[in-house]
């Protein structure tokens, strides 16, 4: 199987080795994994369904002898990788060479930072999260802001150990916005296509001295204009390149739905248009509605959605 560029790229200095699995027979099987000093302990769970591939590479590791048991292990090992690269890429980043990824002090080296995961199947192979799961949490002092952006509530482009990120605090007046931002979010990071989808990535929390969480990072998108704000207007736009972009919104919205994500507020301004690819990109998941783009009464519905798509492509041809 081809390897994405995105993947090769984290793979070249990985560090990342199997410490051990526990588990019974017919049941769960639980694998460990050192990940750039992070620890991933990874449930495996068998289903029903006779040619389920997790079901059948548990029943062969379990019956295997010394012989054969690391290459069945190196098969789940693929297997969980393939599934969950995307998420583990985001918690255990790759260092600039393999010697900076060993721990630097022995806290870190007697007790890493551990994640919780179950591999599920659901027509394809995904990452689902474990009860304790939970997302690195960085402190708000540490954060350096270097532009504030339009937006309800506190929404500021940011940069963490030298990575712009968009920064989105839960105000009086934005909390439940950021929190479903935050549940649309971690949905996507949690599939098996997050990194084909056309919406930020989810970093972690914000928190404030006494670690109580205030807020979330994401990717922030490159971008000088927004699809209802193109710069020297629509009208220049090449029939080619507006097309493209809606085939792009479309098919974004498709895939959000498929994993069961409602973007909530669509419209032309909740649409980034990437610098550098000049691709769309869907922003915004804290809900609501605008007038002319989706009826009150079908706010953060499948069908506000597609209402919002039809009237998007519609501004697109105009």
């Amino acid at each position: 199987m081809e390897i994405s560029p995105d993947r090769a790229q984290w793979e070249e200095h990985l560090f990342c080795y199997f410490t051990g699995s526990t588990g019974e027979v017919g049941g769960d099987f639980d694998f460990t994994i050192m990940c750039n000093t992070k620890r991933l302990i990874v449930t495996v769970s068998p289903s029903l369904d006779p040619d389920d591939k997790a079901r059948l590479l548990l029943s062969q590791y379990r019956e295997a002898g010394l012989d054969d048991e690391d290459q069945i292990q190196d098969e789940i090992i693929n297997m969980i990788f393939e599934a969950g690269w995307q998420i583990f890429a985001q918690l255990a980043p790759s260092p600039e060479n393999r010697a900076a990824s060993f721990p630097t002090n022995l806290c870190s080296d007697l007790y890493p930072e551990t994640f919780y995961f179950r591999l599920a199947v659901n027509h394809h192979l995904y990452l689902a999260t474990k009860d304790g799961f939970d997302w690195p949490k960085y402190p708000a002092r540490n954060i350096v802001v270097t532009k504030k952006l339009m937006g309800t509530g506190y929404i500021a482009k940011v940069t963490v150990d030298g990575q712009d990120m968009c920064c989105k605090i839960g105000t009086m007046t934005s909390r439940a916005a950021v929190q479903r931002e935050y549940e649309c979010l971690q949905k996507i990071a949690m599939t098996a296509d997050a990194s084909s989808i056309r919406a930020p990535r989810l970093f972690g929390f914000v928190v404030d001295d006494d670690e109580n969480t205030i807020g979330i990072l994401q990717d922030f998108i490159p971008h000088e204009f927004t699809l209802g704000r193109v710069k020297g207007g629509l009208a220049i736009v090449s029939h080619e390149q507006r097309k493209r972009w809606a085939e792009q919104i479309r098919r974004t919205v498709e895939q959000l739905h498929e994993v069961g994500v409602v973007w909530g507020d669509g419209k032309p301004d909740n649409v980034l248009v990437h610098a550098e690819t000049y691709d769309c990109w869907l922003v915004d998941f804290g809900g609501s509605w605008t007038d002319g783009w989706v009826d009150a009464e079908l706010q953060e519905t499948w069908a506000g959605d597609k209402q919002a798509v039809v009237k998007i492509m519609d501004f697109l041809t105009s």
